[in-house]
């Protein structure tokens, strides 16, 4: 099935992959030690990740899903605005944060949050009358834990700018929005969705649901208990988030088992997605128990293994099968290239983070670095033609 937004979701996908460019050299740079990045280049790196490639790709994906079905022609518009709106808009705050540190970012941060919150409410509006299958549901709560977080960057970029009346804890609710209670839903979302394609013509079970649902609430309790300082509510989340991940296991269990390393799917994507989902949420669940639950100050490798281990092990899994059923077909052996490379090189990576093992980083970064560059390179010109999912 073809869909009626093939032209729009194409270039988001497209800026995502070029955008993501620059996070991964920068990564590769920084992993093997060859250069010292300043704090500015550091926080485009992160900006680039979470709101150039996850951010728009999610948009991506929900005007897929959303759309299916749709006749030609329908909030065409609208689409369009977005499909154009969303990579400049990002593109010109990610800028701000290498190269300004006044009132710009807070304001373009303000234009990226509109252009999120007219996304979010196209798809509440696109739900009405609609089948909607776990992914939905999952796209769906991440975007309205997107916005909660773009409101809470806003905060902190005019408080990094000079206004003291907003509250120093926004600079802690802020990032843990976005891990906990955004990245986690849309993770579930696209592992199930990597894992079983006809997952998106299903309607959600109720245990589907409750599986996104738990996470978005633990996030909103992370949220408040930074924000009025209330640290029981923080280590509440953990059942949340927890209980969620065995139900996601539980229901993925016969698609994880039909699942080969070795076949050239979108399923192993998925199934690698969701151990480190694992990983993530293990790793996440130490250091609020040892560290946040006491009011200590957790260390930056662990936190750096907590990033890495979503932002890549889960996101881009999850972002790079959802490319693969886009685009057009690649050569085979890229596609083992980048499936080995990244999860080879990600497993060494965390490890060496966990272990404190600089030689190991710097062997792995370039290892999964240049495994992302090259589906960065090969997905680019293969998203030109039609976007349609054979699973639909």
């Amino acid at each position: 099935m073809t869909s009626p937004h093939a032209a729009q979701i194409r270039i988001l996908l497209s800026a995502a992959l070029a955008l993501f460019t620059f996070t991964v050299v920068i990564g590769i740079l920084n992993g093997t030690d060859l250069v010292e990045f300043g704090h500015k280049a550091l926080l485009t790196h992160v900006h680039v990740g979470t709101l150039g490639w996850i951010t728009m790709s999610v948009i991506a994906a929900s005007l897929w899903l959303f759309g299916l079905g749709d006749p030609a022609g329908k909030d065409a518009g609208l689409v369009r605005l977005l499909g154009y709106a969303t990579p400049l808009t990002i593109t010109a705050y990610v800028l701000a944060f290498l190269t300004t540190g006044s009132n710009v970012r807070p304001a373009l941060g303000t234009l990226v949050g509109l252009v999120i919150l007219v996304a979010f409410a196209w798809t509440v509006r696109s739900a009405r009358g609609r089948v909607l299958s776990v992914p939905h549901v999952g796209m769906l709560a991440a975007l309205l834990m997107s916005v909660l977080g773009a409101v809470l960057g806003i905060l902190l970029g005019l408080r990094l700018a000079g206004n003291d009346s907003i509250s120093e804890t926004t600079g802690e609710a802020h990032p843990a929005a976005m891990v906990v209670g955004f990245l986690v839903p849309v993770g579930m979302a696209l592992i199930e969705w990597a894992l079983d394609g006809t997952s998106v013509a299903r309607r959600a079970t109720v245990a589907g649901i409750v599986q996104i649902v738990l996470p978005v609430l633990g996030g909103i309790l992370v949220i408040i208990g930074l924000l009025a300082d209330i640290l029981p509510l923080v280590t509440l989340s953990l059942p949340f988030e927890v209980i969620g991940l065995i139900i996601l296991i539980v229901r993925m269990r016969p698609a994880v088992m039909a699942t080969s390393l070795m076949a050239r799917t979108t399923a192993r994507h998925g199934l690698m997605a969701l151990v480190y989902l694992v990983v993530n949420l293990s790793i996440l669940v130490f250091l609020i128990v040892k560290y946040f639950a006491k009011e200590l100050d957790p260390p930056a490798h662990l936190l750096l293994a907590l990033d890495h281990s979503i932002f890549i092990g889960v996101m881009t899994n999850g972002i790079l099968a959802l490319i693969m059923r886009f685009r057009r077909t690649v050569s085979a052996a890229v596609d083992h290239i980048v499936f080995v490379g990244l999860n080879a090189g990600l497993a060494v990576f965390v490890v060496g983070l966990l272990a404190e093992s600089a030689p190991l980083k710097q062997v792995a970064t370039p290892v999964m670095g240049g495994a992302i560059l090259l589906a960065v390179a090969t997905g680019i010109p293969a998203l030109r033609g039609a976007t349609q999912d054979p699973s639909t």
